[in-house]
């Protein structure tokens, strides 16, 4: 019979013989003490499974080269430069995994422990593995849904055991601001994450190689802290086809940018928290979804503030540009790196948006969002939260429905592939893709959580929920594609069964 590698993400390369590795008692060496911390992970992992230390075979932990070939890389045998989370794995009378790094052992380890718990043994050969982007992520929304601090550490356990490295935290929204504020005790509510939780949870990601990036909306989906600081919001807009009081466009949820008192406020709401986040080095700022883009010249005090600032060409685009930049270099004035929403960026004609901001690439539903080749062009780098294939939006509100194993693999997505750009008749017009070699500017993709309509789940069903398309992503993102149909990552999912809680 010939046997089969039952893992996820898949290997890169995979040379098997139809011999089988399965001790009962195994001795896990370290040739670098760099490794010591995933030895004993690796320890614990294995007796779970019902194998205790002992002499009868040997996993062999070996650091592949120690000279780095550029920032993120190192050198395998071969001198061939990889990414750090590549390995390789050699299975015969023992193992032998070779990486540049802990996260690359770590990645190899999760290889075997698949193996072993879905089938009872690793088989004998080689494999290699290597991500096609550096980044693959799970963005949750715990601001309009509380989240305890048990259901994500359990996610983050769930996540890494399929490759996904980066999780970011959206902590404060319209419904919620649901993260200990020292500063701020007042926009605060009342279920939240403790600073005493939040460090827990910080850490756990930390053992786990998941980056945490703090998400802090602005100057939008303010509506929780702005209704502690009301002075502090936009002027309401005014519908010119009912200039009455009915005709009101309400701003309750948005800063008012044209003052400098406000964002001075929102870099002091940054500056509380970003004393949760010790080892994170990126920020998502948000900018998305602050009025109604696709009638911003309906906010009078935004197009006034324009014109006085930019002259009669200057737009609501060029104020909301300006904010954005101010704030990415406020974060980089704290060490981080800015990140925003891409559906309100590259709109402006005067202000240009700072290059070095990242866009986080959710949607083109508006004929007037700019196209990624824009922002290629303009040199940012892009992460891809395909919202048409990733968006688990709980009670499936606007239109969207929850993601699939099934849909992904029928859209045949990897990490070029981006959301269609839509006509002005609101229907799909044209392909978004970047293809393979995919060009540096691609940092990767990620999946996302919203909350939407709050009860709609449980946290149990959400976990439930998202399980099977979070991996499908997992593979698909660390693959650049996957050669496994359908059927074939279905019984691989089932296979390896659920990790929440370890």
């Amino acid at each position: 019979m010939t046997v089969r590698w039952l893992a996820l993400p898949q290997p890169s390369s995979v040379q098997l013989t139809d011999d089988r590795w399965s001790p009962s008692a195994v001795e896990v060496v370290v040739e670098d003490d760099g490794f010591a911390a995933e030895a004993a992970r690796l320890r614990v992992e294995l007796a779970a499974l019902g194998i205790e230390p002992g002499q009868e075979s040997r996993i062999v932990l070996r650091r592949a080269a120690p000279q780095a070939a550029s920032s993120g890389t190192a050198l395998v045998p071969g001198g061939v430069a990889v990414p750090d989370e590549a390995y390789a794995i050699d299975i015969a009378d023992r193992v032998v995994i070779t990486a540049a790094s802990d996260v690359g052992v770590f990645r190899a380890t999760r290889q075997l422990l698949h193996n072993l718990s879905a089938q009872g043994f690793v088989p004998r050969g080689q494999v290699a593995g290597a991500p096609a982007v550096g980044e693959r992520g799970i963005h949750v929304d715990a601001a309009r849904k509380h989240y305890p601090a048990d259901w994500i550490i359990a996610l983050l356990h769930d996540a890494a055991d399929v490759g996904v490295n980066v999780f970011q935290w959206h902590f404060s929204e319209n419904e919620g601001f649901r993260l200990e504020s020292q500063a701020f005790p007042e926009v605060v509510s009342a279920e939240h994450i403790t600073r005493a939780e939040a460090a827990q949870i910080i850490e756990t990601a930390r053992s786990l190689h998941i980056d945490v990036v703090p998400s802090l909306d602005m100057p939008g989906h303010l509506r929780q802290v702005l209704s502690a600081h009301p002075d502090l919001r936009l002027p309401p807009g005014t519908d010119p086809e009912d200039p009455a009081e009915a005709g009101i466009i309400g701003t309750d949820h948005a800063l008012d940018i044209t003052r400098d008192e406000s964002v001075d406020f929102a870099c002091r709401l940054i500056d509380d928290m970003v004393g949760v986040f010790p080892h994170s080095t990126r920020w998502n700022l948000g900018g998305d979804e602050f009025v109604a883009f696709e009638r911003i010249e309906d906010y009078p005090a935004l197009t006034d503030a324009a014109h006085a600032r930019y002259g009669e060409s200057g737009t609501g685009f060029d104020l909301l540009t300006d904010f954005v930049n101010r704030i990415a270099a406020h974060l980089r004035g704290l060490g981080l790196q800015p990140r925003a929403w891409n559906d309100g960026m590259l709109r402006s004609e005067i202000v240009q948006l700072d290059p070095e901001v990242e866009l986080t690439w959710w949607t083109n539903w508006h004929a007037e969002m700019r196209p990624v080749s824009d922002a290629v062009a303009a040199g940012h780098r892009i992460v891809n939260v395909n919202d048409a294939l990733f968006y688990y939006v709980l009670g499936e509100n606007a239109g969207y429905r929850y993601p699939s194993a099934q849909r992904i693999w029928e859209a045949d997505w990897h990490p070029g592939l981006f959301p269609a750009l839509w006509g002005a008749g609101g229907q799909a017009t044209r392909r978004q893709e970047l293809v393979a070699p995919y060009p540096d500017l691609l940092l990767g993709c990620s999946f996302a959580i919203w909350s939407d309509r709050p009860d709609a789940q449980t946290v149990e069903e959400a976990a439930a929920g998202i399980r099977s398309p979070l991996r499908a992503m997992a593979e698909r993102g660390w693959n650049g594609g996957s050669a496994l149909s359908l059927d074939e990552f279905v019984a691989l999912d089932a296979a390896i069964g659920q990790t929440r809680g370890e």
